[in-house]
């Protein structure tokens, strides 16, 4: 069975329906969502704070033993595919061309736009092989163009975390913030109250609901 199968099933399984597109809160019932803005907007200190509230949010949500599914999408145009060589695959310990399973998702977000073609690349890894901290810092400087690392981010470019073990699945989209859905309420219910302070505002009442 291939790796993108294989992801297939398992979300089938813990998160039938749901497919994975951004964003995640608004598109499944259990979840949360973080405010990663501290400060004045692009300062050393405002990314810094930003991608500490990340990677701390990440190191909640996932063990250094715990297996994942790491997702990347991309907008096709033309001829532009994911390379082996792209900046989130180099943030993989030794990772082996045959561990990325590639494919193309149509109509993601659009069912009657025949041009909504995603490109996707997945590969199964444990965390502790990741260095999260430099794909979050990536991510952080979508809407930063001069600063690095970029990975060449754009806006149709992006990033999932899928927790095999705890069944979560997570999603930095930019500087501004992050998601982290659930199988089941009690994955979350730790970081909840643990982070209570970082939710976002706009949906605090919401997640509360959610929540309690």
């Amino acid at each position: 069975m291939t790796v993108k199968q294989e992801c297939i099933d398992f979300l089938k399984t813990h998160f039938e329906g749901f497919k994975i597109q951004q964003p995640l809160f608004y598109n499944w019932k259990i979840g949360l969502r973080f405010d990663l803005q501290v400060g004045e907007t692009n300062t050393d200190e405002y990314f810094i704070e930003c991608v500490k509230r990340a990677s701390t949010l990440f190191e909640a949500a996932f063990s250094p033993a715990d297996k994942v599914y790491l997702i990347l999408l991309d907008f096709k145009y033309k001829r532009r595919r994911i390379r082996f060589s792209n900046y989130c695959f180099k943030q993989i310990k030794d990772l082996n061309k045959n561990e990325v399973t590639y494919s193309e998702i149509k109509r993601l977000y659009d069912s009657e736009d025949r041009f909504d073609i995603r490109n996707q690349a997945i590969v199964t890894s444990s965390v502790d092989r990741i260095n999260y901290k430099n794909i979050l810092t990536a991510i952080s400087h979508v809407d930063f163009p001069p600063r690095k690392p970029s990975y060449g981010f754009l806006s149709s470019k992006q990033v999932y975390f899928i927790n095999i073990n705890k069944k979560l699945i997570f999603n930095m989209y930019d500087d501004r913030g992050l998601d982290i859905i659930a199988s089941d309420k009690a994955s979350l219910l730790p970081i909840y109250h643990m982070y209570n302070n970082w939710i976002l505002d706009y949906d605090r009442e919401n997640i509360d609901q959610k929540m309690n």
